[in-house]
């Protein structure tokens, strides 16, 4: 008897240890299959480079194959749905910025920011005002003139509703104390083509989708939202140094589904923050005009509570706050 409860016993552990076999190695041997980040802006804007820089370096860190999936629409928030319900067993995370604080009150179909997962902090990017070269005008002061004796005299290119360009050509013209005429595009490289192409005048995009052709001298940056100059365009004054109190940005973080399995994530964000912090992606992100400023997932909690404190009031300010989604 006592040999037949043994040998009955062992089959019986035998078992166990046959059933929970898969799901333990699956986990130790994540990850075990692609990595997607999602980016939710067209490709050749600066979510779509940090992706791609972010990627390469980080399919080495992990081993393991990174796709980079544009996944565009609503200012943003089709992207950032995709990420927020996606499974979250570690192999789709999303680039987000302002753009999803933004239409997270100003569409009620947006996720909250109670549905991601901050993994990783990349970088500040401060907003900025470009002007065409083209347009002969040279000097912040020489535009607020021009505007105030014309407002519909130069037209804006910037994003939809939500994205940050948009939230920049709300707060930016304010500050100056003009009228700004408007014009939407689906993201930062459509925004450029047309600032080149004389179908806008000026744009209201951050530093590094106009770096290059800011350095070129076909593009002049009349004034950059932060408070110090861009280190990337150290002769450009910043909006404080000519008169106004204009301080607004975007930020970059990596953000996941909320549910993933805690040791999966600690792999995940310790291998994107080695990969943030790598010197190839480093030196490339910052020649394309980043600020970084890489923290793993508790500094990405914390920015990102920061970062909505500051940007509803500007939201609000502006009337971009849609009907029943004001905070209490």
């Amino acid at each position: 008897m006592k040999r037949r409860h043994l040998i009955s016993s062992a089959l019986a552990l035998s078992a166990a240890i046959g059933l929970a076999g898969p799901a333990a190695m699956a986990q130790d041997a994540y990850p075990a299959e692609p990595i997607h980040i999602t980016v939710v802006w067209p490709a050749g804007g600066g979510h779509d480079l940090v992706g791609r820089l972010l990627g390469n370096e980080l399919s080495k860190v992990m081993d393991t194959p990174v796709v980079v999936d544009n996944v565009t629409g609503a200012g943003g928030t089709t992207g950032m749905r995709h990420v927020a319900d996606a499974d979250p067993d570690g192999y789709t995370i999303g680039v987000m910025g302002l753009h999803a604080i933004s239409q997270s009150f100003m569409n009620a179909n947006a996720p909250t920011m109670e549905d991601v997962d901050p993994l990783v902090y990349i970088s500040d990017d401060p907003g900025a005002l470009e002007i065409s070269a083209d347009a002969g005008i040279d000097t912040l002061e020489d535009y607020v003139a021009a505007m105030k004796d014309d407002p519909m005299a130069l037209m804006n290119g910037n994003d939809p509703q939500g994205g940050n360009s948009f939230v920049f050509a709300n707060v930016i013209p304010k500050g100056l104390g003009i009228d700004m005429m408007k014009l939407p595009y689906p993201g930062h490289a459509p925004t450029v083509t047309a600032l080149l192409t004389g179908e806008v005048q000026t744009a209201t995009l951050p530093i590094p989708p106009v770096l290059e052709q800011a350095k070129a001298g076909t593009v002049k940056v009349l004034g950059v939202a932060s408070e110090e100059r861009h280190p990337q365009l150290p002769d450009v004054p910043t909006f404080k140094e000519q008169g106004y109190d204009i301080v607004t940005g975007d930020f970059v973080m990596i953000v996941g589904p909320k549910g993933m399995d805690p040791a999966v994530k600690k792999t995940l964000s310790d291998g994107i923050l080695a990969a943030a912090q790598s010197a190839a992606f480093t030196e490339a992100a910052t020649s394309n005009g980043m600020v970084l400023r890489a923290g793993g997932p508790e500094m990405a909690a914390a920015e990102l509570t920061t970062q909505v404190d500051t940007v509803y009031p500007l939201l609000l300010d502006a009337g971009l706050v849609a009907e029943g989604l004001e905070r209490e």
